[in-house]
């Protein structure tokens, strides 16, 4: 009988394995994933591989290969090169920078193919660097607008807090108030005349 018992009883919902945390609270707050284009929250660290069942090993994956991913290069994307971040800015640099060194070499005597690598070394050492710099400053923008994003968040939060704390404290003024003139009218209404 107590057999029939356990097999009747609903399986019990399972909990996060042990050492595992809830998210936290900024992880919860959706609106600043929203802002900055991430689909979610990041997930649980905790939290085991999907796929991987109730072991840790988990499924292997293919190593990804040079061919696959020279696979996933269409011609369509050197058509579209400048519409990229930073890349139309870089390029714009890297052939100034390429035509003006060049065109130094090429005055100060040295030979035209001396003078033209030279151009083309200037161009793609420009290019890259300047590159970099601008996703640099790109990421680094991306950090303070999240932080800005933040503390405008909080600041809401403190002013409403504050506001709420100023509602109840006079809505207990006024709750004193009306119990001091309730007093007073029930003395002045027991006066003989």
């Amino acid at each position: 009988m107590a057999d029939d018992t356990r097999d009747s009883q609903q399986p019990a919902p399972q909990e996060p394995p042990p050492g595992a945390t809830a998210s936290p609270d900024h992880a919860k707050n959706s609106k600043t994933y929203e802002v900055f284009n991430a689909p979610s929250p990041p997930p649980n660290a905790n939290a085991l591989p999907a796929g991987s069942g109730l072991n840790t090993a988990g499924s292997r994956q293919e190593i990804p290969t040079l061919g696959d991913a020279i696979k996933t290069v269409r011609l369509g994307d050197f058509a579209q090169v400048h519409m990229y971040p930073c890349v139309r800015e870089s390029l714009l640099t890297g052939i100034g920078g390429g035509f003006a060194m060049g065109g130094v070499r090429a005055l100060l005597g040295a030979h035209i193919p001396k003078a033209a690598n030279w151009a083309v070394g200037t161009f793609v050492f420009a290019s890259f660097a300047n590159y970099e710099f601008c996703l640099y400053r790109r990421r680094l923008e991306k950090q303070y607008m999240k932080r800005a994003v933040e503390i405008i968040d909080r600041k809401k939060m403190e002013k409403e807090a504050e506001r709420e704390k100023i509602r109840k404290e006079r809505r207990a003024a006024k709750e004193e108030a009306d119990r001091k003139a309730e007093e007073a009218a029930k003395r002045s209404s027991w006066k003989f005349w």
